[in-house]
This record gives C-alpha cells, sequence and structure tokens, in this order.
C-alpha cells in the first residue's frame, strides 16, 4: 500500500482530529498564488524529501539579491506586455482576427503577475522556518483518487475530504529514553539521515523525468551534499538513537501532545 505525507501546522491538529482534512487553498498554496482546493501529499518518504527541497528552493529564489532581481524582470515584463498589449488593441479594432495575439500577450502579462505576487508574498517572511511554520507530519491512510503531475509524484493532491481515521501523526521515538520528538523538521531529516543523497539525487532525476544528467541542474546535487554535510551530526544522533512511529491523530492530541519534546 502506498504511502503518503502531509504536514501542518500545530495549531490545525485539534481541528483535524475532529474532522480532518479539509480541501482548501492553504497558506503555502495562497503564496504560490495557486488556486487549487485541494489536500497535498507527498508520495514515500523520497517524495516528502523532495518537496521539502522544493519549497527551499522556490522560497530561495524569491527572496534576498535573487528576488529582487526577479521582482525587477518581472516589472519590466509587465510593462512590456501592457505596451505590447495597447498597441495590438489599437491593431484589432481594424484588423479582429489579431485578437489571438491580444489573448496569449495577456496570458503572459498573468504569469508575470503570478512571479511578482509570489515575491511579494515571500518578502513577508524572514526565513524559510518561518514559511513552513512548525508543526508535524501526518502519515496519510486508506487514500484514493490521487492525482500528480507525471512523473512529479513528490507533488501530489486529492480533491477530496481525509477523515481523521486515516491520519496518523509521525513521530521519533528515543530508543533508551523513550522521548518523542515530533517536529517536521526532526522528522524530514531522519527521512534524509535514511537516505543517501546520491539515492535521493537519482530519485529528482527520475521525478522531474531526466536521467541523462548532461541535462540536469548541476547545482541540485551540490545542495542535496551541502545539507547533508551541515546536518551530519543530527543525522548521525536521529539515526543511531530513534525509531520512526505512527500515532493515530486522536490519540496523539488525547495522550500524548504535552509530554513531546518541540
Amino acid at each position: 500500500m502506498d504511502e503518503y505525507y502531509h504536514f501542518t501546522k500545530y495549531e490545525y491538529l485539534d481541528n483535524i482530529s475532529k474532522v480532518g482534512l479539509i480541501t482548501q487553498v492553504g497558506d503555502r498554496s495562497f503564496s504560490i498564488n495557486d488556486e487549487r482546493e485541494a489536500v497535498y501529499l507527498s508520495k514515500g518518504k523520497l517524495s516528502a524529501i523532495l518537496m521539502f527541497f522544493a519549497m527551499k528552493w522556490f522560497y530561495d529564489s524569491r527572496k534576498g539579491e535573487a528576488g529582487q532581481q526577479l521582482l525587477s524582470s518581472t516589472i519590466e515584463s509587465i510593462e512590456y506586455y501592457n505596451k505590447l498589449l495597447e498597441r495590438e488593441q489599437n491593431k484589432t479594432r481594424r484588423i479582429p482576427f489579431l485578437r489571438k495575439n491580444i489573448e496569449e500577450l495577456k496570458k503572459n502579462r498573468e504569469a508575470a503577475i503570478r512571479v511578482k505576487n509570489q515575491v511579494e508574498n515571500m518578502n513577508k517572511y524572514s526565513s524559510f522556518e518561518e514559511y513552513i511554520g512548525k508543526g508535524v507530519y501526518l502519515s496519510i491512510h486508506n487514500v484514493a483518487n490521487v492525482k500528480y503531475n507525471y512523473p512529479d509524484f513528490h507533488n501530489c493532491w486529492v480533491e477530496e475530504n481525509i477523515e481523521p481515521e486515516n491520519i496518523n501523526v509521525v513521530i521519533l521515538k528515543n530508543k533508551d529514553t523513550g522521548e518523542i520528538i515530533d517536529d517536521k523538521n526532526s522528522i524530514i531529516n531522519y527521512f534524509m539521515a535514511m537516505t543517501s543523497s546520491s539515492d535521493l539525487f537519482i530519485e529528482y532525476k527520475s521525478t522531474i523525468g531526466i536521467n541523462d544528467d548532461k541535462y540536469t541542474a548541476h547545482d541540485t546535487m551540490k545542495d542535496f551534499d551541502n545539507y547533508y554535510k551541515k546536518h551530519e551530526e543530527e543525522f548521525n544522533i536521529l539515526r543511531n538513537n530513534y525509531n520512526l512511529m505512527e500515532l493515530p491523530i486522536k490519540e496523539y492530541m488525547n495522550i500524548y501532545e504535552k509530554n513531546i519534546k518541540r
């Protein structure tokens, strides 16, 4: 049976334990101008890791110097499309069949506006950690009608609500002390600790549908290696001292919430 993961903020857990995951346009979807009402999932641990990196890449590309450069270029593009549209609309009054050009220009302008909005939304956050928020990973069971853009399995979704009975909270339990950790950063780092950066890179190439290194982004493997090196000590602790477990969300809320280290 396929395993799916979804991360959410702590403040949403009580409601999720009562009504489940409800299809909606969430905070992160809103920040990237995604208006699809859905519950977003990652298929398997590797996909959860890739989704984490995808969000980090997206955030980094729209912050700091890179974000300002992108903002400047999109503003220029919007102004350019506005001028072209004005010119084409004047032509269309005389030559109606040129309307197709106008519709194409409008689509291009809308795409540029979406990027501009993304940069402006991202700059409301002081860090990537603030952007994704504090919370947990949920493990979803018995989910049907999962949709995705083939071969991109790491970003999939369902357009139906998910009942609480099919939702577990992913936790780490210390092998010696019984200490419980639930925060999503520790969970995703545990997933990475159990996965080599080279295996992750192979999965990344498969996910984007390109297996030839000649056509794969050169900085991707470097990003993976840098993250692994930066967190090597934590990875060793998680790998050697903790076991991955799941708790039904209602059990988690009733028993463990007050006793979990965050």
